[in-house]
């Protein structure tokens, strides 16, 4: 018997999500059982990551272990989860796969564990044969079926096969249907409407699985639901269906039916719904009802926008030939081309070389400052900072830089860009300096897993957000700057987490009164946004010990991913002005205290102009009018955050808007 893509043995995925939004349906049981693997090394003890989900599969049974060669995992079976018996099996041809002595051999068994490999020869060597069958019939009198890596992979519907070798995300994203993307929905297909992938945090994967999906859903028409299983983190499927999750990492549920298109061969997506599941939650296949077991950290994001009133360029590469594209766009295409440039940086001679770039490609004067604490009084530095309209930062240490921003001119620095319509410009590393957040220490190799990430107060030019630049740089970082978004995200309360690579920038910039994200180059900008409430963080570690750092995972109830790039803008928020002083502006709107504790005292050199204090939504919560160019208003019930006040002059038409601080 071969098991053929109209198999019905779980849930049909085009209604596997609307049982996450509205109920579910009672289905009937099925036979057998799944252990589903994201790969790593298996642990000894009771307590480690792999034991307890091992044993649930194998305690009191006969474990057959298949691959195309042989390995060490069935004395773990025995010894440490208590499997009655457990043999490996290397079947490495057709005609051995094909065997009636192979069916009858692993048909005597009430476990088949595939381990890892390639998954190519699975597909290739077992794809309609014996062994196949006796896979299904162990699964259909009762047994469990697990895989281990390329092992799990061969058991969704639709397998990635990797006929012609493994696909990398940073390639799946900027061409879906690129050589390597071999998918075929001919094999096990117990899970229909699901595509696998595995060792998913450890190698960056989220962009591969989106590139997976796009790539059927573009090609065949059908929508498909990834699963994204990190490394050491595995998932039990009981008779019910019923997943539950172990190990140090999360199974990732991407859902389909998102909006997928191609700008040349770059892909788009509007929305990619995700919910990332730690330790101990569940999620059914059958009914698609979820527990979030570890999501203890719960925030509210509903209301929290970019409001910046300024433009922001930023790149995910620190080399000059990678931003030629962002430069340009900063001399010619932002602000005036005659502009001068103030380059701040923390590496004289990579400033240099930029400069040379810069004017060749039409800058008229580069200024350049290395910034270090000698300079935090540089009355000619802080002359510079006061009158420019384009800021460029470069590879700047952040401990030194955090330094020179508790001086007089760091604190001049933090006013300046966010003047309105400044333009304010990141190169790689520095992209990181735009957000809220500045996630430190991530070009340390397995930094994120040992729990070794550091974290930092950016500029917040992007008050609710995080921006990872070197997304994909080399394989050593790819756990680093895959994890830390999210988990940054999860640790500060943070809306938005902006994933950039070495080929491509972005551009956030008012249009028409709404903060506007675009992005350039040959690789999408990927933009993670907080919608659901609940959040938490790995604490399982891979032997089960207290004593070390768990991993730097995070879990979520529900997060939107988009790929967008400059035909697709994003948008953050309604901009606001920022009220502070520009260039030209002799009436300026000024606030003290700021923060305000319980008194706002309100000056501008205008009479019987109206006011209205609003909260960021809008919504207005008091108003009145002015008879001096002073006014003072109590606050002191107004909850501790940040609102805006708005004044308007009817005789002349002028208006000023402000955000200030309650504490």
């Amino acid at each position: 018997m071969v098991i053929t893509k109209t198999t019905p043995l779980y849930l049909p995925q085009g209604l596997l999500f609307l049982f996450f939004l509205f109920g579910f349906t009672h289905l009937a049981a099925q036979p057998g059982r799944f252990l589903l693997v994201g790969g790593g090394n298996e642990k000894n003890g009771v307590a480690s990551w792999s034991t307890p989900a091992y044993r649930w599969a194998g305690e009191g049974r006969k474990v057959a272990i298949v691959g195309y060669s042989t390995g060490t995992l069935a004395p773990y079976f025995i010894q440490q989860c208590g499997a009655l018996r457990a043999k490996e099996f290397a079947i490495a041809s057709y005609d051995s796969a094909n065997s009636q002595a192979t069916y009858d051999t692993l048909t005597s068994y009430d476990v088949i564990f595939f381990r890892g490999g390639d998954q190519y020869d699975y597909y290739s060597l077992y794809r309609n044969t014996k062994l196949q069958e006796a896979v299904y019939d162990v699964y259909m009198r009762g047994g469990t079926i697990c895989g281990t890596s390329a092992g799990m992979h061969i058991l969704s519907s639709v397998v990635f096969t990797a006929k012609n070798g493994t696909a990398y995300p940073y390639s799946c994203i900027e061409n879906p249907n690129n050589y390597y993307v071999t998918l075929a929905d001919d094999f096990m297909n117990f899970f229909p409407g699901f595509l696998f992938d595995t060792h998913f945090a450890e190698r960056g994967r989220f962009g591969r699985l989106v590139g997976f999906m796009a790539n059927y859903s573009l090609n065949k028409g059908e929508a498909v639901t990834g699963l994204g299983m990190d490394d050491m983190t595995c998932m039990t499927v009981d008779e019910q269906g019923l997943g539950t999750v172990y190990g140090t990492g999360c199974a990732n549920l991407y859902k389909s039916g998102s909006n997928y298109s191609l700008n040349g061969t770059k892909l788009l997506a509007d929305t990619v719904q995700i919910i990332q599941l730690l330790h101990g939650s569940t999620f059914n296949f059958q009914t698609g009802q979820i527990s979030y077991a570890g999501l203890d950290h719960q925030m509210s994001t509903n209301g929290l926008e970019e409001t910046g009133n300024y433009t922001i360029l930023a790149s995910g590469s620190n080399l000059v030939s990678d931003n030629q594209a962002m430069l340009n766009d900063l001399v010619n295409n932002s602000g005036l081309q005659k502009a001068v440039i103030l380059v701040l940086t923390g590496d004289q001679n990579l400033a240099d070389a930029y400069k040379g770039k810069l004017m060749e490609l039409g800058a008229e004067q580069v200024n350049i400052f290395v910034l270090n604490m000698e300079y935090g009084n540089d009355a000619e530095l802080g002359n510079q900072i006061n009158q420019a309209t384009k800021i460029l930062f470069l590879k700047n240490w952040f401990i030194l830089f955090s330094s020179f921003m508790s001086t007089p001119n760091g604190k001049l620095l933090q006013k300046q860009i966010k003047r309105d319509n400044m333009i304010t410009a990141f190169i790689g590393e520095d992209a990181r300096l735009a957000g809220k957040t500045v996630i430190d220490n991530y070009l340390a190799l397995y930094a994120s897993y040992y729990g070794e990430l550091s974290f930092g107060k950016g500029l917040s030019l992007l008050n609710h957000t995080v921006l990872m630049p070197d997304t994909y740089l080399n394989t050593d970082v790819f756990e680093n700057t895959a994890t830390a978004v999210p988990y940054a995200m999860a640790r500060d309360s943070l809306k938005y987490g902006i994933w950039l690579t070495n080929h491509n920038y972005m551009k956030y910039t008012p249009v028409a009164g709404k903060a506007t994200l675009t992005g350039y180059g040959t690789a999408p900008v990927m933009i993670l946004a907080n919608a659901g409430t609940q959040a938490g963080f790995s604490s399982h570690t891979a032997s089960g010990s207290t004593g070390t750092k768990p991993r730097m995972v995070a879990g979520f109830e529900h997060l939107n991913l988009s790929l967008i790039d400059y035909t697709t803008p994003y948008l953050m928020g309604n901009v606001y002005s920022s009220g502070i002083n520009t260039l030209g502006n002799k009436n300026p709107l000024v606030i003290s205290p700021d923060p305000v504790q319980d008194e706002l005292t309100m000056r501008w050199n205008s009479t019987g102009y109206d006011w209205e204090i609003l909260g960021l939504p809008g919504t207005r919560l008091l108003k009145g009018k002015s008879g001096t160019e002073q006014e003072s208003v109590d606050i002191s019930l107004f909850k501790p955050g940040v609102y805006l006040l708005k004044v308007h002059n009817k005789k002349n038409n002028e208006s000023r808007v402000l955000k200030f601080v309650k504490k």
